[in-house]
């Protein structure tokens, strides 16, 4: 989990999800990374964490990067036009409801509903049209 929010905010919401506590300020990774001065490499991070907060829009698309270059899938909310690069990069982007123009564009997935469930009724339709498709292939 990547998240602009607060630290106690993606704690309780990482608790809400099942995803764990171990949650690290993104400024941590980045100003490692920045300063040659390594505290965590994004690797290293990404398999200690249980997500990121505090990160700048401008960020996630740097750490969506890092993580797919260490052989991580990576799924990205997001809605605003800053979020856009990172819903590109990423394996799977999803453009929440209300999203500007720019981050639907930029989506592989564009949200009508709101909330979580929407995006978990997405994969689970998504799989049963994987299955109909595999099975009039075969």
């Amino acid at each position: 989990m990547v998240t602009g929010d607060n630290i106690a905010i993606a704690k309780q919401i990482a608790g809400e999800l099942g995803l764990g506590q171990n949650i690290l300020l993104a400024d941590q990774i980045i100003k490692a990374k920045d300063n040659e001065d390594i505290v965590y490499t994004v690797s290293q991070a990404a398999e200690r964490a249980d997500g990121f907060a505090q990160v700048f829009p401008e960020h996630k698309y740097w750490l969506v990067k890092d993580f797919q270059a260490n052989n991580h899938l990576v799924g990205m909310t997001g809605d605003g036009v800053n979020d856009a690069p990172a819903l590109k990069q990423a394996n799977v982007g999803i453009a929440v409801s209300g999203a500007t123009d720019a981050a639907r564009a930029a989506a592989d997935l564009v949200l009508t509903g709101t909330g979580l469930s929407v995006i978990i009724d997405a994969i689970e339709e998504a799989r049963r049209i994987f299955e109909r498709m595999n099975a009039y292939a075969i």
